[in-house]
C-alpha cells in the first residue's frame, strides 16, 4: 500500500514557469555579488548547477558538488561565498515570488494527505538551499505544514532526473519504490526516474495531454486540482507492482547515500557508543555491513554470474561483530570501505544485461532463487541497519547531551 507522497514543486504545487524565473533568479543574483561580474556570474552558476545535475558520486554532497564547480568560491573562499548566497537567500530571494503563481489545490491536497496519515515529503530538484525552498512552499500557500521531508542542496547526493535521488529519499523513510507515490509535473525528471525505480506516478499537467513517450506509465494525469478526487477514491486500494529488477542497482546506491548523510562527520566519541550493553554501536553496524555487502552480496552475485545455478550457503553473520572484533576497528575507515565496495557492486549489477536478473541459483534455506531475489534480501538487510542506524543516532546522541 502507499505509505508516502512524494510532492515536487515547481509547477506542481507551485505556479513556476523556470524560462520566465531563471533570468529574473539570475539577475537578482548578479545584483547581490556588485563585486562579481554579472555574465561571467550567471555561467559560473550553470557550472555549478551543471555539476550538480551530472553528479553520480554519493560522496559527494550536492552543496560540495557546487562550490567545488564554481570559481569564485575557490583559494578558500567557499566559506565566505556561501554566507553570501545565504544573505541573498534570507533577504532579497523573496522578492522574486511576482513570476510565480498560487495553485490552491495545493494546500488542499497537502492537507488531505497530512489527515490521511501519509507521511509527505517536498520532492523538489534539490538545487537550491533549504532557506530558498521554504520561501517558495510560502509561495505556494504551503508553509508551516510538518513535512517529513524536504530536499535541498545540503540534505542530498543526486539530483533529478537520478533514479538514485528518489532512491536516496526512499531510504530515509525506509519505504520500497512500491510504497511511495511521485506527483510531478515534468515527464522526464520526475515521471521517468520515478517508472525505473518502480515507483508509482501521477503526471500533473494539463487535460486531456498525451504522455509524450512509453518511458513511464502514470497512474493517472491531469491538473492538480483533479488529483486529490482521483488520490481520494482510488489510493486507499491501490496495490502497485513489485518494482523491476533494474530498480535494484539505484536503490543500493541511495542506500549508501543516506548512510554517509547520516554518518559523515560524526563526532569520534559516538561512533563506538553502545545505546545499551546488547546493542551494537555505530562502528559494528558499519562493520557488519561493510563485511556482509563484500563477504555475502558481492561473493553471491560472482557465484550467480560465473557460475551454472550454484548452490548458495546461508550465512549467519551477527557473531562476526564478536568474532572479528568490529570494536576495535575504526567506524569512518570501515564507513569508507563500505562506500567503496557499494559504489563497485553498483556498477557491476548496472552494466548487467535485463536477462542476468533471472539466472538461477539454489539456496540452502530458501530452495531456487534468482539473482533479483537475492539482491532483493540485499535491500531489505540494508532497510534493517538504516533503521538501526538511525535509532542508535538518536540515542547516542541524547545520551551525549543528557
Amino acid at each position: 500500500m502507499i505509505k508516502a507522497l512524494l510532492f515536487d514543486l515547481d509547477d506542481t504545487l507551485l505556479g513556476n514557469d523556470m524560462r520566465v524565473f531563471l533570468p529574473a533568479y539570475f539577475q537578482a543574483v548578479a545584483g547581490h555579488f556588485p563585486d562579481l561580474d554579472g555574465a561571467s556570474l550567471v555561467r559560473h552558476l550553470m557550472a555549478g548547477t551543471r555539476a550538480m545535475l551530472a553528479n553520480t558520486d554519493p560522496a559527494r554532497p550536492l552543496r560540495q558538488v557546487f562550490l567545488d564547480n564554481f570559481p569564485p568560491a575557490q583559494d578558500g573562499r567557499a566559506a565566505q561565498m556561501w554566507a553570501r548566497f545565504e544573505a541573498f537567500y534570507s533577504t532579497e530571494f523573496a522578492r522574486l515570488r511576482v513570476h510565480t503563481q498560487p495553485r490552491p489545490a495545493a494546500r488542499l491536497a497537502l492537507e488531505w494527505a497530512f489527515a490521511a496519515g501519509y507521511r509527505v515529503v517536498v520532492a523538489t530538484s534539490p538545487l537550491f538551499p533549504l532557506a530558498a525552498i521554504l520561501e517558495r512552499l510560502n509561495w505556494a500557500g504551503a508553509d508551516g505544514l510538518p513535512f517529513d521531508l524536504i530536499t535541498h542542496i545540503e540534505n542530498c547526493r543526486f539530483a533529478k532526473p537520478h533514479p538514485e535521488y528518489l532512491a536516496e529519499i526512499l531510504a530515509r523513510l525506509g519505504l520500497r519504490p512500491e510504497e511511495a507515490l511521485l506527483i510531478g509535473n515534468d515527464w522526464s525528471d520526475d515521471m521517468v526516474p520515478a517508472a525505473r525505480l518502480g515507483m508509482p506516478h501521477y503526471w500533473v499537467t494539463e487535460a486531456g495531454q498525451a504522455p509524450p513517450s512509453d518511458q513511464a506509465q502514470p497512474l493517472n494525469c491531469g491538473p492538480l486540482e483533479a488529483f486529490l478526487p482521483w488520490a481520494q477514491q482510488a489510493l486507499g486500494g491501490l496495490e502497485p507492482p513489485h518494482p523491476p529488477p533494474t530498480s535494484i542497482p539505484p536503490l543500493l546506491l541511495g542506500h549508501l547515500a543516506c548512510l554517509l548523510d547520516e554518518l559523515t562527520d560524526l563526532p569520534a566519541a559516538l561512533w563506538t557508543r553502545r545505546p545499551a550493553a546488547a546493542e551494537w554501536s555505530l562502528t559494528e553496524v558499519v562493520c557488519h555491513l561493510r563485511d556482509v555487502d563484500q563477504d555475502v552480496n558481492q561473493a553471491r552475485v560472482s557465484a550467480v554470474l560465473e557460475g551454472e545455478n550454484p548452490f548458495l550457503t546461508g550465512a549467519d553473520t551477527d557473531p562476526w561483530v564478536g568474532e572479528r572484533d568490529y570494536q576495535a576497528q575504526s567506524g569512518p575507515r570501515a564507513l569508507a570501505d563500505f562506500a567503496a565496495g557499494r559504489q563497485r557492486l553498483y556498477a557491476r549489477l548496472t552494466a548487467l544485461p535485463p536477462e542476468a536478473w533471472q539466472r538461477p541459483a539454489r539456496h540452502a534455506l530458501f530452495g531456487p532463487t534468482t539473482l533479483a531475489e537475492i539482491m532483493g534480501w540485499a535491500l531489505d538487510h540494508d532497510r534493517i541497519h538504516l533503521q538501526q542506524v538511525r535509532a542508535t543516532l538518536r540515542q547516542v546522541h541524547s545520551a551525549a547531551q543528557g
